[in-house]
């Protein structure tokens, strides 16, 4: 028997699991084995520590230092690196509503990116890993093709489906598209053109380690971040500062980056 925790949206646990948290009390070292392995299978066959903690709500000084020295430890004997494939096989048709659902929202097939942002608000995402496997089966993407197909408003993506599964098998499409961002960001008279997943992100990062404010100017997405943060690298070249992302840009250097939306 199992029981359904609605706070932790589609995840699955043991009744007697779900009476230890409600109640807060200490839980034995056999019942945050029985949970790891119920989140884990959720998750797609493996969770981390920091995932597990927010998850269950159980505080780290429970765990560490009292049943285990490292999460590894308790990983390994939980069976999650010995029995890597030993999680509940994946329920395809369960799989189906929501992939279906995310490239409705987008109107195209998502990148990388958007898979893992999606897997972090819905549970029923597949992880990035598993969608390579399913992307790479044609009885699925078949039948996510057919899903799509019967429904009135989502009929119109059934060729984005076809078409992504077309580009799998022949190998012309990644599993999973990457997407990236070659950036440019002032900070007082210097120029830094580097590459990042997350423009915004990289930004409060950068804006940390630098004495003067520091403003993100402009982003260009590409499938190509690496070449792409190269080719504006060498064509400013006898501009850099010394070795750094560090470049003195005119205002046309400036206004040539920002014409580019995507390269």
């Amino acid at each position: 028997m199992w029981l359904r925790l609605g706070s932790l949206g589609s995840y699955l646990i043991r009744p007697q699991v779900a009476s230890a948290l409600a109640t807060n009390i200490c839980m034995t070292k056999a019942e945050i084995l029985r949970l790891i392995r119920d989140f884990a299978a959720a998750d797609g066959g493996n969770i981390g520590l920091r995932r597990f903690l927010a998850l269950s709500g159980i505080k780290e000084k429970q765990i560490i230092g009292v049943h285990w020295s490292k999460w590894n430890e308790a990983k390994n004997e939980a069976g999650l690196q010995a029995h890597a494939f030993a999680q509940a096989p994946l329920d395809l048709g369960a799989a189906v509503p929501p992939i279906a659902a995310l490239v409705a929202s987008l109107g195209r097939w998502p990148t990388e990116a958007e898979f893992r942002l999606a897997k972090r608000h819905d549970f029923g995402i597949p992880t990035v890993t598993v969608m390579r496997r399913l992307e790479a089966d044609p009885s699925f993407m078949t039948r996510l093709a057919e899903f799509c197909a019967q429904r009135t408003e989502l009929a119109h993506l059934e060729n984005v489906v076809v078409d992504r599964a077309r580009k799998r098998r022949a190998g012309a499409a990644p599993a999973v598209a990457v997407a990236g961002y070659v950036y440019m960001m002032r900070s007082g008279k210097r120029y830094k053109i580097g590459r990042t997943s997350s423009p915004t992100r990289r930004h409060r990062e950068v804006r940390l380690d630098l004495p003067e404010r520091t403003d993100l100017v402009h982003s260009i997405e590409t499938d190509d971040p690496q070449g792409i943060e190269a080719y504006w690298h060498g064509r400013f070249a006898e501009k850099r500062i010394r070795d750094t992302e560090f470049f003195s840009l005119s205002a046309a250097d400036v206004a040539a980056f920002r014409k580019r939306k995507f390269q």
